[in-house]
């Protein structure tokens, strides 16, 4: 197998209690599916450097996996209890304790979480989308970066969300990412995102996932390979795995829910 499977999990997504109406309940499901099968969970900064590197398909010989979350609500990090639903296991927690020595060298699996940056726009889309219980803060960005279970990286400064009244964007352009096309917006959305990582976390991971999978042109064929953003590389979603032939500015991902919906579904998906 000269490929590897990305897989991206929405921790906001917990409607119910079910595999296919809860990210959490898949996660830890799909873990116990990658033990079984004999997976190895990497950072997505090993792809990366063997992408780069040209030895992914050597890294691809240990069956492993990468894991990735996107938006970075709090439940990447902090478990929360309901008082009617009862408790929900962050991702983290899951990592560590479902996850425990499924790493390549017999470590804690662990994650990279890519988070929108804006403060305001995360208020904003807490009360939008989250029914406004304060759990889209920063505060818990440095300890889980310091973990070495959860790496935070960089999903846009405000993901362009429908959901937000203004962005920032020249043409207020909102849903569709692919309205990057020029540099102005791109130091927006992407430069201005790296500079507040860096301001709260003391360093970058140097990752970037494009909101909604939307790759944009623009970025992928020149900001980003002009080398001025501090990005290493970018990741897709598009439903395939990772190979020796991917772009480093589009690496293709997996998304629960989207690709796949049950652990029959992932187990195939697995074996492509």
């Amino acid at each position: 197998m000269n490929a590897i499977p990305i897989l991206t999990y929405h921790a906001l997504h917990a409607p119910g209690w079910e595999y296919h109406s809860n990210d959490h309940v898949a996660f830890a499901a799909d873990l116990a599916l990658l033990r079984e099968l004999g997976f190895r969970v990497v950072s997505l900064r090993q792809i990366v450097d063997a992408l780069v590197g040209g030895s992914l398909n050597e890294l691809s010989q240990h069956r492993v996996v990468g894991i990735s979350f996107d938006d970075g609500t709090d439940h990447d990090w902090i478990d929360y209890s309901h008082p009617g639903w009862g408790s929900l296991r962050s991702m983290a927690t899951i990592l560590r304790v479902d996850g425990a020595g499924m790493g390549l060298n017999g470590e804690s699996a662990s994650g990279t979480s890519f988070v929108i940056v804006s403060p305001d726009a995360r208020d904003q889309l807490d009360q939008a989308c989250s029914a406004g219980r304060g759990q889209w803060q920063d505060s818990w960005w440095k300890q889980a970066n310091d973990s070495g279970l959860l790496t935070i990286a960089n999903h846009s400064w405000d993901h362009l969300h429908p959901a937000l009244e203004e962005v920032r964007h020249s043409r207020n352009v909102r849903g569709d990412f692919c309205q990057i096309d020029n540099e102005c917006d791109a130091d927006s959305q992407v430069l201005e995102a790296e500079h507040y990582l860096v301001e709260r976390l003391g360093k970058s991971e140097g990752l970037f996932a494009y909101p909604f999978g939307h790759v944009a042109p623009y970025l992928r064929d020149h900001y980003f390979p002009n080398g001025n953003c501090g990005i290493d590389a970018a990741f897709a979603t598009g439903g395939s795995h990772c190979t020796a032939r991917s772009s480093r500015w589009a690496i293709p991902r997996w998304v629960c829910q989207e690709h796949w919906n049950s652990p029959e579904q992932l187990r195939d998906l697995l074996s492509k």
